[in-house]
């Protein structure tokens, strides 16, 4: 995965939303790197989401994603400030099973939340890759749309950075 170029993946397995309120990244020329040391990446997890085959953190709730339906695209653009980053994550969750937790949410509710919750994105891809958008309140968008048994999730997020690679 290169930054500064448009590429798109088909291999996301996992998409863990971090709330915002719960994660400030460190400095500004952390955050403006193509890549981030994993030993600098430390957020809180307990009220993360992950929508994936299993958790790709420890803490927060796991919500199943359906196979092969992970996407993520960094695109960019120019524009007054820099070079601005469209970053578009997608997949489909597989929320059959909507039985309350023990704090009485279903996997529904915990989906919803995600559009009104502001959150940076890791995300975890086929082969072990893994990677951080960094998202704020102003550039944080989210969409839960459900058609029959089909819920689909989106997410958009713009930045100057698009998808970091997070490495050793």
């Amino acid at each position: 995965m290169l930054n500064c170029k448009e590429y798109e993946l088909d291999d996301l397995l996992a998409v863990t939303a971090i709330p915002v309120s719960d994660f400030s990244p460190g400095t500004a020329a952390w955050q403006l790197k193509p890549s981030i040391a994993s030993a600098s990446l430390s957020p809180t997890l307990t009220n993360a989401v992950t929508i994936g085959l299993q958790p790709a953190v420890t803490g927060g709730r796991l919500v199943p994603i359906k196979r092969l339906t992970g996407k993520a695209k960094d695109s960019e653009g120019d524009s007054v400030a820099g070079r601005k980053h469209t970053v578009s994550v997608s997949c489909e969750a597989d929320n059959r099973d909507l039985t309350a937790d023990s704090r009485g949410e279903t996997v529904l509710d915990y989906l919803l939340r995600l559009e009104r919750t502001p959150s940076h994105l890791l995300l975890t891809f086929r082969g072990g890759q893994r990677a951080f958008v960094i998202a704020t309140d102003d550039t944080y968008t989210c969409e839960v749309s459900r058609d029959g048994a089909k819920t689909s999730v989106s997410f958009k997020i713009e930045n100057l950075m698009g998808i970091q690679l997070i490495t050793a």
